[in-house]
């Protein structure tokens, strides 16, 4: 009887294992100097900073009155990071124009301060984390703070502010004349309202209604929309996306990055397709994430993906969801939509690094 050769093993090879040794400590460096961009945004040391002029540490100590000691230490760390530009003859630090649209700027077009000001809740909940890897379940919002919330409406509203009227709807040439000519429109998982908001002004004709199952996030939007002067078109409701109003009658129907976090994706799409007109289109937004874990390792795969472990898709489970999480996919978005009677499914030519768009019509 013949034997199967054992399998043969091999020494690793060190340069490899210092090599990556090395990519793990990156890793960590910036897991650690994480808290500081934090900071940073935070007490607005980055937007003290934003005029570009150079200054020493006491320099900057004075002009945000905070202690001297700790920003120095956290401008070296800025400086070791490569977010500062440091000149060492007159001990002197500066934040370059490009940097401050990425730092110090809300609403530019390549901010990041969301994402760094959701940080401290996913590093919070990491014992909870830990429980739930070991027995399952998931961490519900109700354990995340404002952070999350204020961030998550920082981050998106980028989008917003310079895309969504711009040039998302208009890729969309029939709902670009529905809006114009006057609409009926929803945002479901609406967050803090600032979608709508921008579409309210940039098409008057319209009116808007925003759909989030989280209290507070209604009465900001309210609260926004009356600041706005914009209250007599647009109004945001405590409701669930899947008990949308059966009425037939939204031209428009929105879910903005939030679809593959809901408990039933699924459900939500039915509701959606139950009050959309006949001749209605519902516009996903999702996460830039291919079908295949092979297809996203790249830098904003690791970053959705690891978010989604730690808030999409936890929250998710948390309530006996199905989870998808935030890498969800365009293969996934599709099956939901044809699930929910939807016939017609195109992903827009939309160039964006972050994320992808739908149009799905009935």
């Amino acid at each position: 009887m013949a034997t199967a050769p054992l399998p043969t093993t091999t020494s690793p090879d060190l340069n490899q294992a210092l090599q990556f040794a090395f990519k793990v400590v990156g890793d960590l460096a910036a897991a650690m100097n994480t808290p500081l961009i934090y900071i940073g945004d935070r007490l607005g040391i980055f937007k003290a900073m934003a005029d570009g002029k150079p200054v020493t540490s006491e320099e900057l100590a004075q002009k945000t009155g905070l202690t001297e000691r700790y920003i120095r230490e956290w401008m070296k760390a800025m400086i070791a990071g490569e977010y500062l530009i440091y000149d060492p003859d007159t001990m002197r630090a500066r934040l370059s124009p490009e940097h401050a649209l990425v730092l110090a700027q809300d609403g530019s077009p390549v901010f990041l301060m969301g994402l760094a000001q959701m940080i401290p809740d996913h590093y919070n909940i990491i014992p909870k984390m830990i429980e739930r890897f070991q027995h399952g379940g998931g961490v519900p919002y109700s354990d995340y703070t404002h952070d999350t919330f204020e961030g998550t409406e920082r981050l998106f509203e980028t989008g917003y502010n310079n895309f969504l009227a711009n040039a998302w709807i208009p890729a969309m040439p029939t709902v670009h004349e529905k809006l114009r000519n006057g609409a009926k429109v929803a945002d479901v998982g609406c967050g803090r309202g600032k979608a709508l908001v921008n579409l309210a002004k940039a098409y008057p004709n319209s009116k808007y209604v925003g759909y989030d199952n989280y209290g507070p996030n209604i009465a900001y939007g309210n609260e926004l929309a009356k600041q706005q002067g914009l209250a007599g078109r647009l109004h945001f409701e405590e409701r669930s996306a899947n008990l949308l109003p059966q009425s037939g009658d939204f031209d428009l129907i929105m879910t903005c990055d939030c679809l593959h976090d809901m408990v039933s994706p699924e459900t939500c799409a039915r509701s959606i397709h139950g009050a959309l007109k006949p001749d209605g289109t519902w516009f996903c937004i999702e996460p830039n994430m291919r079908d295949n874990v092979q297809d996203n390792i790249n830098p904003l795969g690791k970053l959705f993906y690891s978010v989604s472990t730690l808030q999409c898709m936890t929250c998710s489970l948390a309530y006996g969801g199905a989870g998808y999480g935030a890498g969800m996919g365009e293969g996934n978005v599709r099956r939901v939509a044809q699930l929910a009677g939807f016939s017609k499914f195109q992903k827009l030519a939309i160039d964006n690094p972050f994320n992808q768009f739908f149009e799905v019509r009935k």
